[in-house]
């Protein structure tokens, strides 16, 4: 009865995706007579979208024309839902364009194919890759996607605040001119830096974990893993990621869970020229490289302190036509200052595809060197191949660049775990960190709850898929 239910269920999503597609699909988007058209569908909407539809028309006019293959590209909402009802009713589209922490998911359930024997056909190995996103696309030692862009994340932080704020910093026994290199100085920078009212209400703060979009993740500044890969166990209750909360915690504790409460609901979004950073309310901040492009969207004054961007050639160096400046956000591990968080777009080929061959032709053409700098100077984020070239460095719209590049290689570089619940675990993540520094939960039993409660779904997870394996259902 249950598999009468979900054969019924699919066919309704089918006959709703279908009205979508027909009624989304461009006109214009007609292929040469004799040409294999590849479907791609992506998540990417406004200026993304149109960033990619760049890449998929020079691949269309370039490789696409030698090879007879033409891609017709779709951008849409909810595709990680629209594409499992699409793989599930048998008319999946050849490529999809996901998010890192959707991979390990899609695999679990075998909605993907496996892509090892094509990467190898067209020389696409490990040494092709930064480490940290090639091992990320794999999951059970597969192959399973390509980046289509990364984003490495770390420290970015308001200069001229901090020339404002010199004496109070020096006071603190602070340089004013540049960046904390430890979690201890972070943090002493951090309480200079904040600002009162005269009422005692919070005008501005030097960090808010929670302002992060990558606080769950926090743990892996203190040495710390949310999952264990060889026991298949979640390990939030170690000594590293206790402490991780626990300095987040420090922060409501600091400036007062209700005072910080009012603080965070009167800042505005990140998409927006009210965004806290950009109004001098946060003053440092976890972010990615395409932040530089926010900033010119939103506040290019932040980015044309000396000369209009389009002169900062001029200058001996670029980066002093900058009010913000990127650094290596601090660690509490001794000897590892160099970590950071990877987040990455990949591209996927959907399980029975009916273009596989031809669908990795546009995977690899992506993942050329060429290809890929431009895609990603175009979303201004760094690279995932082993090897950019000195252009990428000196022409990209952020002038940091060369800082993500580096934490990206580096051998302390972090990605999502491969977890094939991740969404559900980062929610998780969230939630918990919410009421441990809003709420003032305690740390070790906020997190072996959520712990207890991550386990229980994923062992059920992995019970429900290895039924249907046995009973040949994937």
């Amino acid at each position: 009865m249950a598999w009468i239910k979900r054969i019924i269920f699919s066919a309704m999503a089918l006959v709703a995706l279908i009205a979508f597609l027909l009624g989304s699909r461009p006109t214009e988007e007609v292929a040469p007579p004799g040409f294999t058209v590849v479907e791609y569908w992506e998540k990417w909407v406004g200026n993304e979208a149109a960033q990619m539809k760049v890449i998929v028309d020079d691949f269309n006019h370039t490789v696409g024309q030698q090879k007879k293959i033409y891609v017709r590209y779709m951008s849409m909402s909810d595709i990680d839902q629209k594409t499992l009802i699409a793989v599930s009713a048998g008319v999946p589209p050849d490529i999809a364009g996901l998010w890192d922490q959707q991979l390990g998911g899609f695999a679990a359930l075998g909605a993907l194919e496996p892509l090892d024997n094509l990467a190898t056909q067209h020389g696409i190995t490990a040494k092709s890759y930064l480490p940290v996103f090639w091992n990320a696309c794999h999951y059970n030692g597969h192959l399973y996607g390509l980046v289509s862009t990364p984003g490495t994340i770390a420290l970015i932080y308001n200069k001229l605040i901090f020339e404002q704020s010199a004496a109070k910093l020096r006071a603190a026994g602070l340089d004013p001119n540049r960046a904390p290199t430890t979690l201890a100085e972070f943090d002493r920078y951090a309480a200079a830096l904040d600002l009162r009212d005269s009422s005692g209400q919070i005008d501005r703060v030097g960090y808010l974990p929670l302002q992060s979009w990558y606080h769950p993740l926090i743990s892996y500044w203190f040495g710390g893993d949310i999952f264990d890969p060889k026991t298949h166990h979640f390990t939030l209750t170690s000594p590293a990621t206790v402490h991780a909360y626990q300095w987040m915690q420090s922060y409501s504790t600091r400036l007062g869970q209700r005072t910080l409460i009012d603080f965070q609901n009167s800042l505005g979004a990140f998409d927006a020229p009210n965004n806290p950073f950009l109004v001098g309310k946060l003053v440092m901040e976890q972010q990615g490289p395409w932040m530089a492009s926010y900033i010119q969207n939103l506040k290019p004054s932040m980015s044309e302190i000396l000369v209009p961007k389009s002169e900062e050639y001029k200058l001996p160096d670029r980066r002093a036509n900058y009010a913000w400046a990127v650094a290596p956000f601090p660690s509490a591990v001794p000897g590892e200052d160099d970590i950071s968080y990877n987040s990455f777009d990949v591209l996927v080929i959907p399980a029975n595809a009916p273009h596989p061959r031809e669908a990795f032709e546009f995977l690899a053409y992506v993942n050329r060197q060429d290809v890929a700098e431009k895609l990603c100077t175009l979303q201004s984020k760094n690279c995932q191949l082993a090897h950019v070239s000195a252009a990428f460095l000196k022409n990209h719209p952020n002038p940091y660049i060369d800082v993500y590049q580096k934490l990206a290689a580096s051998p302390h570089a972090r990605a999502v775990p491969s977890v094939p619940i991740w969404p559900e675990v980062f929610k998780e993540l969230t939630d918990t960190a919410q009421n441990i520094t809003l709420s003032g939960a305690d740390v070790t039993t906020a997190l072996a709850a959520a712990q207890q409660r991550m386990q229980e779904r994923y062992d059920r997870f992995h019970r429900i898929e290895l039924a249907r394996q046995r009973a040949g259902l994937n």
